[in-house]
């Protein structure tokens, strides 16, 4: 795309006023080292003119940085929401650059396309003027102006977005030879090009074509085509009955894409583009966590989970307000949920190890019938033996020599102290073995209590912790506690021993069960947390993602509307000359149309996008296309496109019209021969048409013009050659058959007055529509009385006395305003066409140019 030149009438640039390079560093937040402040002094004019607006809006200042980054690149954008700073762009900026190149057409040269078999060349003059193409329809016109068409776009509106059946035909039926077009063209200031279509013999479709370049008569490669040629789209120097139905037919966006290009304001599309795809990126992820915000709940809401209930109330009624530090604590593990004391009890009856109250109690049966089976040995008796003189020698340490205490008859002395000593040492291995199987007696019963009551208590807290949770398997084992014995004392004997043991097996068969129970619980658990944990993992991060991107998102959409309301003002600023220049044809086109044109309006972004043809009709606003007649909406099309085809930046100077005047009443073709002359004053204009109204209304108008005939004869062949106005060719006619000495002068002098009557009907008839039409006589009026007129003097007498019912008065008009000759000439030509003969050929011939060229 190539936005206009600075001073175009399509663009109205902005002055500096005043502002030095210092200034463009200055932010609007004041902050420092803004991307607005890096790239106000571009040179880029389409730039500047957006950061001027969104100045002058006082536009906050991180919302205008995001709108420079956009108009600059993806890359720039992405580094400005990431946070980081953001790039000086590279001077000029993403506008382009004006190529000064014109490019005017010098031939098209066609062979073995359409409607044309042997090559047929139209040579055209590169400058600005006027040229017609005239001919019947079938003629092969149209085909010229077709393989214009296909050489320079590699395309054609005839088979355009059209179903396939109209690619078929485009090579010519009746010719054998090579099949290709070549396009003459001159490029001011460089050497002569040429463009070349060239189908192989094998060739079934259009597209198959080779393109030929040519610069300076030396071929170039084919991939190197002139650069002026990229633009051929943008600036399309055609207008065919498709393009104009383009305003009838065409979608709003369609019609919008076709006008926006020339305005110069694709960056802005672009920039607009790229903030639309961020923004929708995270607006996408807003809808995306509120959607999965409602299946979330949904889910939890399942599931018998003091989790889950504590997750629903954490998440709350909006998504926005969900509390994410409480849910990560709680797919964590480390929140604290209702039913958090049964878990750790399950996992704590699981994991650990019941106290071995059996193995204990069998350690104390055991220590005490070991203890028993010593009680009536020598060694209890060695105990208590050795106790006893223990005690004696004691006494005796004490109080010294005295008699025995025990039987008072013998004496504890010296001599009794070594004996006794001598027995206690006799007796020690034995006493030893008594005492060793005591303690280990009394060691046995303080650990099988001392188990039996931890056992108890730990399974007692189990028991309380899971008997909501798990109540069949906790009641069971709070049964089978009960009726273990509660041992306050310690146990004695082995009916007691026996007790406990029979009570503790229903506890180990209990406790075995909440065990598997509290198991199979966990893991079930577990399962069905497992999804819900994950989802809520993923929504939680979602989430985050989410709140992170909300200022760059409220930003982006800020962004929007801001370089939109630019855009729209940008836009408008630039529209308004091509609207005037759109207006302004309408105005000489729509000649008696009561229907008025009222500022057409380019609206909308995206899918949105659309043109406006507000028009009035006697007064009263409505839509263009809802009251506009066919030949009207002809003509609005071609107010529509014409400037569009002319517009200043275009490197095309040249502009190909094809078939114009459909549906068009003979006022606006009047019209259209107006617009046409007026454009050809800078431009070079080659109009097709099979419609005589057109040549004849240039003529009447004084808007000259360069008319080429096409003849088709059989087997396509097709000829070109130059007309004047219908009385000069009906004159070279009848001197061509004047000097045709092969026929009778009999045979030839009917014709050939034939030929001259036709000539002055011809000059009458343009006379009296100038004339009338220079008065303001309405075109209808005009050609009514011309249908009136019949004969020649009666087409005379409007021409020159501008009344058809003064015939009696055109004989003596002639005499005294040219001489008698003219009135000779006159009944000569009336007369010679009936077969009488009153003038010689040649003699008829010649009077009737002279009195042509006197009455023009």
């Amino acid at each position: 795309m190539c936005p206009p030149t600075t001073g175009s009438p399509l663009c109205h640039p902005r002055k500096n006023s005043g502002r030095n390079t210092a200034d463009t560093h200055d932010s609007l937040s004041g902050s420092g080292r803004t991307f607005e402040g890096l790239i106000v002094s571009d040179d880029n004019l389409l730039l500047g003119e957006l950061t001027a607006r969104l100045r002058a809006a006082r536009t906050h200042p991180p919302v205008t940085d995001l709108v420079l980054a956009a108009y600059r690149d993806a890359e720039s954008l992405d580094m400005l929401l990431a946070g980081g700073d953001p790039t000086r762009p590279d001077r000029g900026g993403p506008g382009e650059t004006y190529d000064p190149a014109s490019v005017w057409l010098r031939s098209v040269q066609v062979e073995g396309f359409r409607g044309i078999g042997p090559r047929v060349t139209l040579d055209l003059r590169p400058a600005p003027g006027l040229t017609l193409v005239v001919g019947r329809n079938g003629s092969g016109k149209s085909s010229l102006a077709e393989a214009t068409e296909l050489v320079l776009t590699d395309d054609s509106q005839r088979w355009a977005r059209r179903p396939v059946t109209f690619r078929q035909g485009w090579r010519n039926l009746h010719h054998d030879g090579p099949t290709g077009i070549t396009i003459g063209l001159r490029v001011d200031g460089q050497a002569p090009v040429e463009l070349g279509r060239r189908w192989p013999t094998t060739a079934t479709d259009p597209a198959e074509a080779e393109l030929t370049v040519a610069l300076g008569g030396r071929s170039r490669a084919a991939d190197q085509p002139p650069g002026w040629l990229d633009r051929i789209d943008l600036y399309r120097p055609f207008l065919s009955a498709r393009d104009l139905e383009r305003v009838i037919t065409a979608r709003p966006a369609e019609l919008y894409d076709a006008l926006s290009p020339i305005l110069g304001l694709a960056p802005l599309s672009a920039a607009d583009g790229r903030l639309q795809q961020r923004r929708r990126e995270r607006a996408d992820r807003v809808q995306d966590l509120r959607t999965s915000f409602t299946r979330l709940r949904s889910e939890l809401g399942e599931l018998d989970d003091d989790r889950a209930r504590q997750a629903l109330a954490a998440l709350g009624r909006q998504s926005a307000r969900a509390d994410l530090t409480a849910l990560a604590a709680l797919v964590d593990g480390t929140a604290a949920t209702g039913d958090q004391p049964a878990v750790a009890a399950a996992r704590r009856l699981i994991g650990a190890e019941l106290p071995d109250v059996l193995g204990a109690f069998d350690t104390l049966q055991k220590a005490e019938s070991e203890g028993a089976a010593l009680a009536g040995s020598d060694s209890v008796a060695a105990v208590r033996t050795t106790d006893l003189l223990q005690r004696a020698l004691d006494l005796h340490h004490h109080r010294g020599d005295q008699p025995c205490p025990v039987c008072r008859t013998g004496r504890l002395d010296s001599g009794w102290r070594e004996s006794a000593e001598a027995e206690i040492a006799r007796l020690g291995a034995t006493a030893a073995a008594a005492r060793a199987a005591h303690d280990r007696t009394s060691s046995a019963r303080h650990t099988a209590v001392h188990l039996l009551r931890a056992a108890r208590d730990e399974l007692g807290v189990a028991v309380a912790a899971l008997e909501e949770t798990l109540p069949t398997a906790a009641a069971r084992l709070r049964l089978a506690l009960a009726d273990v014995p509660s041992l306050d004392h310690e146990p004695g004997g082995t009916g007691e021993l026996g007790a406990v043991r029979l009570a503790w097996q229903p506890v180990l068969a209990a406790y075995a069960d909440l065990a598997e129970t509290a198991t199979r619980w966990l893991v079930n658990r577990q399962d069905r947390w497992r999804e819900p944990a994950a989802s809520l993992r993923r929504w939680i991060d979602a989430a985050g993602i989410v709140r992170a991107e909300a200022d760059a998102l409220s930003r982006l959409e800020d962004a929007r509307t801001a370089l939109r309301s630019a855009t729209d003002a940008i836009r408008a600023e630039r529209l308004s000359a091509f609207v005037d220049h759109s207006e302004q044809i309408w105005q000489r086109l729509r000649q008696e149309s009561n229907v008025e044109l009222h500022h057409m309006r380019m609206e909308g972004v995206s899918t949105q996008r659309r043109v406006r043809f507000p028009v009035t009709v006697d007064g009263v606003e409505t839509n263009a296309l809802a009251v506009m007649s066919q030949g009207e909406l002809h003509a609005l099309g071609l107010a529509v496109f014409l400037p569009r085809a002319c517009a200043p930046a275009s490197p095309f100077r040249f502009v190909v019209v094809d078939d114009p005047v459909q549906s068009m009443d003979p006022a606006k073709v009047d019209g259209l021969a107006e617009v046409l002359g007026a454009t050809a004053e800078t431009r070079q204009v080659i109009v097709f048409t099979h419609d005589d109204r057109l040549p004849e209304a240039l003529r009447r108008l004084g808007v000259p013009a360069t008319v080429w005939e096409v003849c088709r004869r059989a087997r396509s062949v097709v000829e070109l050659r130059p007309a004047g106005d219908p009385a000069e060719r009906y004159l070279d006619d009848a001197r061509a058959l004047a000097a045709a000495k092969e026929l009778s002068e009999q045979a030839r002098y009917p014709v050939v007055a034939g030929f001259c009557r036709s000539a002055l009907e011809a000059i009458s008839m343009d006379l009296y529509r100038t004339r009338r039409y220079a008065a303001g006589e309405p075109h209808e009026t005009v050609e009514k009385a011309l249908a009136r007129a019949h004969t020649l003097r009666q087409r005379l007498a409007l021409g020159l006395l501008d009344s058809s019912d003064r015939v009696g008065e055109l004989s003596m008009h002639l005499r005294s305003t040219y001489g008698g000759w003219a009135a000779t000439t006159v009944t000569a030509a009336a007369d010679g066409a009936h077969g009488t003969a009153r003038t010689p050929l040649p003699q008829l011939v010649t009077r009737t140019r002279d009195l042509v060229t006197k009455l023009r």
